[in-house]
């Protein structure tokens, strides 16, 4: 379990997220919205990728990537999220997606 979501096989690589609660406020907790903020690998080519943009910016939004093969420029899914229960919804909905799959 990993932000009490099942991630299947995830394997947390790097985390700086897991601390924000489901009640997010984005002027309490802006001294550690970065860019780099969670990184998710599913087998050896996906990754999930999540950070704030732009860093440290009242008005900046979360950014999910899903990179295969690490081709950052073309990802599988990309989105933006305002509030952490929508972010974590859709990390645990790739997750059962991929937990088919691998």
């Amino acid at each position: 379990m990993f932000w009490h979501l099942d991630i299947g096989q995830g394997v947390v690589v790097y985390d700086q997220i897991s601390h924000l609660p489901d009640a997010f406020e984005v002027a309490r907790h802006i001294g550690c919205l970065r860019e780099d903020m969670l990184q998710i690998r599913f087998g050896e080519k996906l990754l999930l990728d999540v950070g704030w943009y732009p860093s440290f910016n009242e008005s900046g939004r979360f950014l999910l990537l899903l990179v295969k093969d690490q081709e950052w420029d073309t990802p599988l899914e990309k989105a933006r999220f305002h509030d952490v229960v929508s972010l974590k919804q859709r990390i645990a909905h790739i997750a059962g997606k991929l937990a088919g799959s691998l």
